[in-house]
């Protein structure tokens, strides 16, 4: 069924079964989620799963049978270290795909671009408004770790009811949204749903349910267990569905769980081992006379007689095995996730001479995952661009006026990623001179590459004005 023959249904409890029925199970459910993100719900950090160490104490009684000292088990802390690593795979994957914002650009032929530009501005506008280089990263950031997330576009309201600005709300599993995508029989989203729960002006909780199609949005709420209309369907303002879906199959991390896991079992376990061992140990034979105090220096150690000896207990070897497998399994975590090893240690050792083209290489790796995720974000950025046309054209207008709805349908809009790359900017600058006084890039196209001006026209008007003035002024 599509999603107007579901809505015709009428009967609020039907409709809520068929539009939540038929979602597919996650991969990964959203508690898995919320403990790999949160490093104090880690399995090291479970005393379930990493259990205490139980050792025997002497007691200071003796067994009046047998003579013997009198033990008793106690229960000790271990060592716990978890590392936040699910998180900065997510953060190094948003800041390499998203750190450079997206642009945008007007495909249309070359002579038919002038009939479209006043839509893309306007466009531009409402991005720019909403603030969509961070609302991005924030997206993003759900989706790459919740494995999916929504944009809602909707139109705030003037006092007389009419469409005032487009906004835009971010939904997410958790952010409190369960999401229900609906799809026709050739796989294209037709509607959306979603649940999520309110608190009404008693302070008490109130579950609703809302379903948008192409025009109209519906809301439901639960009134003792059953689910009542709230209202009569609304225009939202838009001929589309205003919601914007974005879905993967598992967190970034799963496929390195078993890695990472490892890492902080081992860490732990290190922990333990220096906890015994990292002191210095003694071992006495004979009797000693006395032991030096805390902090004295050239200390001395006396023995009772000749037979006394003291020895200070070592590992012949350092555990090196434990350093290996550490390196390698972080070589794993970070390889297999396509993930750059940019910490500080990393990038202190990489010379300020590095050329452009030795890093390139280095992020070669990086740059193909963020071309992965070009083939989710792609698409579904180059569909909220035509909501948004959409919108405007529907219920807002530009500058010369009204929008013909043909002008909307026609735009060609395609968002353009371009991923973090550290650069050698001396390296670049040449680069970019050399290009110029070629003759195969212009002094404008020079200045645009560079980045450093955030008007190129007027940039190069100042340099102009400048090299003529001072052709002009005499020398002194």
């Amino acid at each position: 069924m599509d999603i107007k023959e579901i809505i015709q249904l009428k009967d609020p409890e039907k409709i809520y079964q068929k539009l939540t029925t038929n979602k597919p199970p996650r991969a990964v459910p959203v508690d898995e989620v919320v403990a790999a993100l949160d490093p104090m719900q880690h399995d090291v950090m479970d005393p379930r799963k990493r259990k205490k160490k139980v050792v025997k104490v002497d007691t200071g009684r003796i067994d009046e049978t047998s003579g013997e000292k009198i033990f008793k088990e106690v229960k000790i802390e271990v060592c716990r270290v978890a590392v936040p690593i699910p998180k900065i795979i997510v953060e190094r994957t948003v800041g390499f795909t998203f750190g450079i914002p997206v642009q945008y650009a007007l495909k249309n032929r070359e002579k038919d671009k002038k009939k479209y530009q006043a839509l893309f501005d306007a466009m531009e506008n409402i991005m720019h408004d909403n603030k969509m280089r961070y609302f991005d990263r924030k997206l993003s950031r759900r989706v790459f770790s919740e494995c999916e997330a929504a944009e809602l576009w909707y139109f705030t309201l003037d006092e007389q009811g009419k469409p005032k600005e487009m906004k835009v709300k971010l939904l997410s599993p958790l952010l409190g949204d369960t999401l229900y995508p609906h799809r026709d029989k050739y796989g294209r989203m037709d509607g959306f749903s979603r649940k999520y729960t309110v608190l009404d002006e008693d302070n008490n909780k109130k579950t609703c349910f809302d379903v948008y199609d192409s025009k109209y949005v519906y809301r439901y709420y639960l009134d003792g267990g059953a689910l009542k209309e709230a209202e009569t369907p609304k225009l939202h303002g838009f001929t589309k569905c205003p919601v914007i879906y974005f879905q993967q199959d598992i967190p970034e991390w799963y496929d390195v769980n078993s890695a990472w896991n490892r890492i902080e079992t081992l860490l732990s376990n290190w922990g333990d081992t220096n906890d015994y061992f990292g002191s210095p140990s003694y071992f006495f034979k004979g009797a000693l006379k006395g032991f030096a105090e805390k902090g004295e220096q050239g200390k001395v150690y006396q023995g009772a007689d000749e037979n006394t000896d003291m020895k200070v207990l070592s590992w012949d070897n350092s555990p090196t095995s434990v350093k290996d497998e550490l390196a390698s399994l972080f070589a794993i975590v970070f390889g297999y996730t396509q993930t750059p090893d940019i910490s500080f240690d990393v990038m202190k050792d990489i010379s300020n001479n590095t050329s452009g083209v030795a890093i390139r290489l280095m992020f070669t790796d990086a740059h193909m995952k963020v071309s992965t995720k070009e083939e989710l974000f792609g698409e579904m950025f180059t569909r909220r661009c035509n909501l948004i046309c959409n919108g405007i054209a529907t219920s807002l207008k530009v500058d010369t006026g009204a929008v013909p709805e043909n002008i909307a349908n026609t735009i060609r809009i395609e968002p353009v990623f371009t991923p973090y790359l550290p650069k050698n900017e001396k390296e670049e600058i040449e680069m970019i001179c050399t290009a110029v006084s070629a003759g195969i890039a212009s002094r404008k196209e020079g200045i645009e590459r560079l980045g450093w001006s955030g008007n190129a026209d007027e940039t190069l008007a100042q340099i102009i004005k400048e090299r003529t003035t001072d052709a002009i002024e005499p020398a002194e």
